[in-house]
């Protein structure tokens, strides 16, 4: 029988001073977003969570619908090389989806035809982890928000079916500006930068987490020699 209060599984985000803010770890089988502006570290914290779940022993998938995945993982090494090893040993899977679906349609990726995709692909290679970057390049071929709605819902409960714990990346620019994809998600994760006095200040916000008890607040990060570093204190903290 399902105990409401028995206690929850949680899986490690690889970023180091994040799971202490959620509890220890993200819930597993669910599907997060990770939000906010060019540049704030959203692939990076991606590739994070996907590395740490290579260094478990799980199978993950990186499915890009824009940039080139090489392009990505080359990045990505200069924090951690040892995301080259996974790669060709096929525990950190690169699938390059744009251009596959668009030689094949002529069209912008589908929420159907991505979900149908990454169906094929989690039940062939047992997939654990997932990341779809960037959500934003995927289309709704229509113009009503409650089929929209609908759609979006049906692509999510799609891949909680499949059992896999999902991060999609999304673009916003607005940062006061909610989609339908914050509402249907378990939690949404925003980056955020700006300057303070001529400085470059990052940050990040647990603005939704489901079943995980969080602080709202807005939070310190750093790109550190290792990659993403989460400090659990306001970012101007040290300036004020």
């Amino acid at each position: 029988m399902y105990n409401a209060l028995s206690p929850v599984t949680r899986i490690s985000t690889g970023v180091k001073g994040l799971d202490e803010l959620i509890e220890g770890g993200l819930i597993p089988g669910r599907v997060y977003l990770v939000t906010g502006p060019p540049g704030s570290g959203k692939t990076t914290l991606a590739f994070h969570f996907l590395l740490e779940g290579a260094r478990r022993g799980e199978k993950c998938l990186y499915v890009s619908l824009v940039q080139k995945p090489e392009d990505v993982v080359h990045d990505m090494a200069r924090y951690d090389p040892s995301i080259l090893a996974y790669t060709k040993k096929w525990k950190l899977i690169l699938y390059d989806l744009g251009p596959i679906l668009w030689r094949e349609t002529a069209k912008v990726p589908t929420w159907r035809s991505v979900l149908s995709r990454i169906k094929e692909l989690a039940e062939d290679e047992k997939i654990d982890r997932l990341v779809i970057d960037p959500l934003t390049a995927i289309e709704f071929p229509g113009e009503n928000p409650a089929e929209k709605r609908t759609e979006l819902a049906r692509f999510i409960r799609g891949i909680e079916n499949l059992g896999i714990t999902a991060l999609l990346v999304d673009e916003m620019t607005e940062m006061d500006r909610y989609s339908e994809e914050h509402y249907l998600v378990s939690g949404v994760i925003m980056m955020h930068y700006f300057m303070y006095n001529n400085r470059m200040i990052r940050a990040i916000q647990i603005l939704k987490m489901r079943g995980t008890k969080h602080d709202p607040n807005i939070k310190k990060l750093e790109f550190s020699d290792n990659g993403l570093v989460v400090f659990n204190k306001y970012p101007l903290e040290e300036e004020v």
